[in-house]
């Protein structure tokens, strides 16, 4: 009985109420459906911009429409009951709601845009575009919010004088926070290393694959597949090591020689020299600048040293193995060629009797 007469009494509120949100549920779902056909034609057909901005804004356009709903059903429910805080706060929750919804389109299209761009477009640097995206998607998110705080009637004046007296007070406790800040930015402009570039850190025995650069700290895949985040005030005060950006791999090697081969040291000497100078797959141009050479220069503990050092023509490591390998097999083939052979550790035991055994051994002393 009481349910008939509250249906009664607000018959026409609830009509009301359901036709609005059966509309906004068919425009919904016509949006919806709309929105995935305009991107399934946008795709790859029509400029990369067109498709990310159908992209960003399908998902707030939906948010749009319920948020829509949502304020002409509290207006409807305000005429009919007429309460002081529902009327207060629907307009500028709808107010809020639109720019925050604007300031989520904005934010999809920084974020969407880099990644449907076609491959033959001409891109900027991708550290570069990165750097221009955070600093883009931290620009959206302070104009929505002082946008929204104006529109709550907070004084953005006060806001920031007293944001300013408590930034100084932040600023003492949370230092390690700036100085990272400031070791991205430098990262960013100096370049040190790239996105995807493998580097080395010596100090702390630390090297992977660069993969993402944060405005904190930046994350290395080690090749044991381990994530490292490093605070980025560290690439300020620390050597960093990129070898991929190395001219050429070095190849250092010491071939030890028997001593009995003394006299065909020369012969083998030349002849490995004239190899390494004919090598294809050695950096001849690198080796005149940082040195290519051939040299006796040590007698060993147990054998003659010979120094090969070299520079093969890749700066990838496996490559570079494969290089050394080849020298290091026809090395031992010259020597071979000339009755040569690489001499092996020898260590000489002396071994002594016990006392017992030296004194029964020894002559007997004349009387």
């Amino acid at each position: 009985m009481l349910a008939a007469k509250w249906f009664e009494l607000y018959r026409s509120l609830i009509i009301h109420a359901a036709l609005i949100a059966l509309a906004a549920a068919i425009l919904f779902l016509l949006l919806r459906l709309s929105g995935l056909r305009l991107i399934n034609r946008a795709s790859g057909r029509v400029s990369a911009f067109r498709e990310a901005l159908y992209r960003a804004a399908h998902s707030p356009a939906l948010a749009l429409i319920m948020l829509c709903a949502a304020y002409l059903i509290g207006t409807q429910i305000n005429e009919r009951i007429h309460a002081p805080v529902l009327s207060r706060i629907l307009d500028p929750s709808l107010r809020v709601g639109i720019l925050a919804v604007l300031g989520w389109a904005g934010w999809n299209l920084i974020e969407i845009y880099p990644l449907v761009q076609h491959p033959r477009a001409r891109t900027l640097d991708p550290m570069l575009y990165d750097l221009l995206g955070k600093s883009a998607r931290l620009g959206v998110v302070t104009l929505i919010g002082l946008m929204i705080l104006r529109t709550l009637h907070f004084p953005i004046a006060s806001l920031l004088t007293i944001g300013g007296i408590a930034g100084i007070a932040v600023g003492f406790a949370a230092q390690g926070v700036v100085s990272n800040l400031f070791g991205a930015v430098v990262i960013y402009l100096d370049q040190p290393f790239k996105i995807g570039e493998w580097i080395v850190l010596p100090s702390l025995n630390i090297s992977g694959t660069v993969e993402h650069i944060g405005w904190r700290s930046t994350r290395l895949r080690g090749f044991d597949t381990y994530p490292y985040y490093v605070p980025n005030h560290v690439f300020n005060t620390s050597v960093v090591e990129t070898p991929p950006r190395m001219q050429a791999r070095r190849i250092q090697q010491t071939l030890p020689l028997r001593y009995s081969d003394v006299e065909r040291l020369p012969a083998i000497l030349a002849d490995l020299r004239a190899y390494i100078a004919n090598h294809p797959r050695l950096d001849h141009v690198q080796g005149k600048v940082q040195g290519e050479f051939v040299h006796f220069t040590n007698y060993g503990v147990h054998s003659l040293d010979i120094l090969i050092y070299c520079f093969a023509n890749t700066v990838w490591w496996a490559e570079s193995l494969a290089i050394q390998e080849d020298v290091l097999l026809n090395a031992a083939r010259i020597i071979g060629e000339h009755g040569g052979q690489l001499a092996l550790p020898v260590t000489r035991v002396q071994m002594q009797a016990p006392p017992s055994e030296r004194a029964s051994q020894e002559p007997p002393t004349p009387s």
